[in-house]
């Protein structure tokens, strides 16, 4: 085994010993500088923090600095998706009562179908927005939203089992 000085020489390992697997001289890996005398050599992880015969501290006031937003993007539990759910299961509720009252079995189905498959399309669509906004780097949850979100998700299986009761009730007496 070669015992280099350096720990980082992996030259014995190349698969050529004369040198034709070496980078054109204008590539970024080549030994030689950058054409515009950039910041730093790549073979060289060290060479950007100081420049030749230029103190450490100096060289840093020279660099320009990447601007940085001036803030951060806040994302914020959806407002839409849950209240409009909230108003859909509410409406079904009241459209399976009416079918209580009055007796037509068209409002026991829309009062079924709303609270049921329209309230739950709803949320689900709450719950994909809501998703994409805790992907952003900070979230401000809502604890007034996520109980209207619980408490939609519990009237909806009120209303649910309500139209569904009627409408069962419907066809046993056909």
């Amino acid at each position: 085994m070669h015992s280099s000085s350096d720990p980082f020489d992996f030259s014995e390992y190349s698969s050529s010993r004369d040198g034709t697997d070496t980078p054109p001289s204008d590539s970024p890996w080549s030994a030689g500088p950058p054409a515009g005398g950039g910041f730093g050599i790549p073979n060289d992880p060290f060479s950007g923090f100081a420049t030749q015969g230029v103190p450490l501290g100096d060289s840093f006031a020279t660099l320009q600095q990447p601007a940085r937003p001036s803030g951060l993007e806040q994302g914020r539990t959806p407002l839409g998706w849950v209240l409009g759910a909230f108003v859909v299961v509410l409406a079904g509720i009241v459209a399976t009562l009416l079918a209580v009252a009055l007796g037509p079995v068209v409002w026991a189905f829309l009062g079924w179908s709303m609270a049921g498959p329209v309230a739950a399309l709803l949320l689900a669509q709450h719950m994909v927005a809501d998703t994409k906004e805790r992907t952003l780097p900070t979230y401000d949850a809502s604890p007034f939203l996520q109980g209207t979100y619980w408490l939609s998700v519990a009237l909806a299986a009120v209303g649910i089992v309500l139209g569904a009761w009627q409408i069962a009730e419907w066809a046993g007496r056909l």
